[in-house]
């Protein structure tokens, strides 16, 4: 499979977020009109790249919406809004995107959401491009990916406990996971959004080792030279730290419980998608960690 050979127009939604910013820099290096949305779509994360153009877009305001339709966009890649209700306004912005001319869907979904309309997160929005994809009315992929390598380093529940307590919490207990670079997640969608087949599928992106949280502690005190150290909470005590950083209880319960799934197996696999997809192995958690050491210097 190779890159689509007809002219085409990419809309990157959640375009500064950690898979959008590195897919924006893998459009920068063609001559493939990109637009990296933002809310307040300013600038742009590749300003030398006179293809790159920055764009408003917020899920909450379709009259943002307008000015995309207006572009002639034919793929689109969506990270979806932070919203108990995914699919409606997802759904909105498909069908009046299919209006425009627009023939190809990239959604971000994740390993823990399957396809399923009356389900949760973006297993909602996935089972509807997979309808329309079934009846032939749009071509779609959807990726789902592990949890993201970038967590440590970005994440602020994770970055500023390693920094300041030198702690890692969670409730997985020795639940291993399949840790995945963003650079990886992004490499998949780049080329599912150009090839010349239609993928009409979905994609568990995985790394290439099960890693505990443990596993991660002792990565990070190498590379740091201080000792980190996983604690293992309980459901309940991690859904209590979520609701300390403000975070709605019953969203903190879905995050505790996904950490439960962990702990029971949930994402201990591996597989070849990373590579089938984009030629290269994907990368290794240390690899990750030593070039974002910085990240987790203590503060002075």
């Amino acid at each position: 499979m190779s890159p689509n050979s007809n002219p085409q127009k990419v809309l990157i939604i959640g375009g500064t977020g950690k898979v959008g910013r590195h897919l924006t820099k893998l459009f920068a290096s063609t001559d493939i009109p990109a637009y990296q949305s933002s809310r307040a779509g300013a600038s742009t994360t590749e300003p030398n790249a006179d293809n790159i153009k920055p764009i408003a877009f917020d899920w909450f305001d379709d009259k943002t919406w307008i000015p995309v339709f207006d572009l002639g966009i034919t793929a689109v890649y969506i990270v979806g809004p932070q919203a108990a209700d995914m699919l409606t306004p997802t759904r909105s912005f498909i069908d009046q995107a299919r209006l425009k001319g627009t023939k190809r869907f990239v959604l971000q979904s994740g390993s823990p959401w399957e396809a399923n309309i009356n389900g949760d997160g973006a297993g909602r929005p996935h089972a509807y491009l997979k309808q329309l994809g079934d009846r032939g009315e749009v071509e779609w992929a959807v990726l789902r990916p592990t949890w993201f390598q970038q967590n440590f380093a970005e994440q602020p529940n994770h970055l500023n406990s390693i920094v300041d307590e030198s702690l890692i919490y969670s409730a997985t207990a020795d639940g291993r996971v399949p840790w995945v670079s963003t650079m990886d997640i992004a490499a998949c969608a780049f080329q599912l959004l150009l090839q010349d087949d239609a993928p009409n599928d979905q994609y568990l992106i995985l790394g290439p080792e099960l890693l505990t949280y443990a596993d991660i502690a002792n990565a990070l005190t190498e590379v740091t030279g201080r000792k980190i150290v996983h604690k293992n909470l309980s459901a309940h005590e991690l859904t209590e730290r979520w609701v300390g950083f403000g975070v709605p209880k019953n969203y903190g319960d879905m995050l505790s419980a996904m950490d439960t799934d962990i702990k029971n197996g949930s994402e201990d696999r591996t597989n070849s998608v990373v590579l089938a997809l984009t030629g290269k192995q994907p990368r290794r958690f240390r690899e990750f960690a030593l070039e974002s050491k910085d990240a987790w210097a203590t503060r002075v």
